[in-house]
């Protein structure tokens, strides 16, 4: 078996870092952060370093072995893993190095949200990061990257300088705008699909402090909140990013929404209006105040490895009465009732998020106004059909103003080789401009399409776009 032969060629290489099924730590290592994905690898490959990094992927090629890249293993579909073929985990890549003299962060492709904002707070430096810190910086940043910051500071990939990157072949190429300015562009939002990115390159910015937190509100005010929510993201500074969570709170469960702010500008002014206009609504519990970047960046909470997640997403151009008044109804209609429940998950865009960067990139949906998620979160098999229906029509009530097919692809449940859709999804996804740039990528960089295990851009499916 080919998965055999690879063992023993890399057992010297990696020497106790590599697990098959039958090992002791299988089972621990292989876990991913979505329970709904039970995947088996037939090999699990843990490296040191760059060097190590480069053998591997370059005897899997020789193999012809498809390969799963494993940062965090956060990815809602289940994208770090995959049946029988080879995972490239890089846990032990996890090192952050800022310097606070040039403000530029050097980020290791295993590394954790929860990590690299650690390192960079203790200098009062920060980027656009996931507002769940166990995310791992690789797979956010490689899809886009929203975040608490976005507003005045775009996406993580708005910020990224360059990428140190393993190739499809074991080969090293560190790429930005002007050493490969296709690759650049493509590696800003279309996800594992090129390589394997073993160190990033951020600049940072100045952001100690912010005022923000979480303001809930009862369940009779949850219209009230969510047509607060798209007013201040009609008149939004850069500054301020919102985002609006209609779930249950308390060991009541209680309805409630949940609005996450953080204001990274100095105006006072500012945040003392801001604060009348929160107030506006009946307030159910504040927890909004100054407080360090770091804080602000553990204020939605932890959630555990094993769960079972279905997220079901839609940019859209408008949050208009109507579809709030049916996201409150779909929320309410959601039945389960465990320690984790249904949340209609809504955020804005704005300000440098659709302004983009100067060299442009592969993020689809830079025009779009809000992202509207339903967020399915459960620990029972028994529903994960319930569950998913549920999601489904979260995303499904906003798609009369929906616009970019799958949208933000961090947030996709379902796409994965073998999917047979995803062709026709990427297409409306990305656009058929925006598609055939990067299958033009793809087929130069990993041509026989050994990433496989993401939002998959496999040239095989595309023979009819031009190459």
């Amino acid at each position: 078996m080919m998965i055999e032969k690879l063992r023993r060629t890399l057992d010297p290489v990696c020497p106790e870092r590599l697990l098959g099924p039958g090992h002791p730590r299988y089972d621990e290592i292989r876990q991913l952060f979505n329970g709904m994905h039970d995947r088996r690898p037939g090999l699990i490959a843990l490296p040191y370093n760059r060097t190590e990094l480069g053998i591997v992927a370059g005897e899997a090629a020789q193999a012809g072995v498809p390969i799963a890249v494993r940062g965090s293993g956060h990815n809602i579909a289940g994208s770090a893993s995959l049946d029988g073929g080879l995972v490239i985990d890089l846990r032990f890549l996890d090192g952050v190095r800022v310097d606070p003299a040039t403000r530029v962060a050097r980020v290791k492709g295993g590394a954790t949200w929860a990590a690299f904002d650690a390192a960079a707070s203790g200098h009062g430096l920060a980027v656009t990061g996931g507002t769940f810190d166990t995310t791992g910086v690789g797979g956010l940043t490689l899809g886009g990257g929203i975040g608490h910051l976005m507003g005045r500071y775009g996406l993580s990939c708005d910020n990224v300088l360059s990428y140190s990157l393993v190739t499809a072949d074991g080969g090293h190429v560190v790429v930005d705008g002007e050493s490969d300015a296709e690759l650049d562009w493509a590696l800003r939002g279309a996800g594992h699909n090129f390589g394997i990115v073993e160190e990033f390159t951020f600049r940072l910015h100045d952001v100690a402090r912010v005022y923000g937190g979480v303001v809930v509100y009862p369940e009779h005010e949850m219209a009230a909140a969510t047509r607060l929510f798209r007013e201040l993201a009609e008149d939004a500074p850069d500054e301020l990013v919102c985002i609006l969570l209609l779930e249950r709170h308390g060991p009541a469960q209680e309805p409630v929404a949940v609005m996450s702010v953080c204001y990274c500008g100095s105006d006072e002014q500012y945040a003392r209006t801001l604060e009348r206009r929160l107030r506006g609504p009946e307030v159910l519990d504040w927890r909004i105040e100054r407080r360090d970047y770091l804080s602000m960046q553990q204020i939605l909470g932890r959630l555990p490895y094993g769960l079972r997640h279905y997220w079901s997403a839609q940019c859209t151009t408008a949050l208009p009465d109507e579809l709030i008044d049916e996201l409150v109804e779909r929320f309410l209609a959601g039945r389960w009732r465990g320690t984790f429940n249904d949340t209609v998950y809504l955020e804005e865009i704005h300000g440098a998020v659709r302004r983009g960067p100067a060299g442009g990139s592969a993020v689809p949906f830079r025009d779009a106004r809000f992202n509207v998620t339903g967020m399915a979160i459960w620990e029972s098999g028994e529903a994960d059909e319930e569950q998913s229906a549920w999601a489904r029509s979260v995303s499904a009530a906003a798609a009369p103003w929906g616009i970019h097919g799958d949208g933000y692809v961090n947030y996709v449940s379902d796409a994965h080789a073998g999917n047979r859709d995803l062709r026709d999804r990427a297409r409306r996804t990305f656009g058929e401009e925006g598609l055939a740039r990067l299958l033009r990528v793809k087929r130069r960089m990993d041509p026989g399409n050994l990433f496989r295990s993401n939002y998959n851009l496999d040239p095989a499916a595309y023979e009819s776009v031009t190459s």
